[in-house]
């Protein structure tokens, strides 16, 4: 999976606030909302990702367990696809 849009983001607190850019910026209207960990996944994203490898860098950078890791992965996925900004 992979980003259909490139994004960019801003941190407000402890909010990262992401708005498309570029060619087909146009076509999402909208913004992408996000937590830390929610960030860190999308940043992966800008080149295409298996579930399996956004949960092993998950572990690796926060040092959680694979199960903890699966469900943060698999929630940001969930809100990413009804967003409609996965190919």
């Amino acid at each position: 999976m992979q980003l259909r849009y490139t994004f960019r983001f801003q941190q407000i607190g402890e909010t990262w606030l992401g708005a498309a850019v570029g060619q087909n910026a146009h076509l999402f209207n909208g913004v992408l909302q996000l937590n830390e960990v929610g960030h860190f996944i999308v940043s992966r994203l800008s080149e295409p990702q298996t579930l399996d490898s956004l949960v092993e860098a998950l572990i690796h950078e926060y040092e959680v367990d694979t199960p903890t890791a699966r469900q943060a992965v698999s929630q940001v996925i969930n809100y990413l696809q009804n967003e409609g900004v996965l190919r």
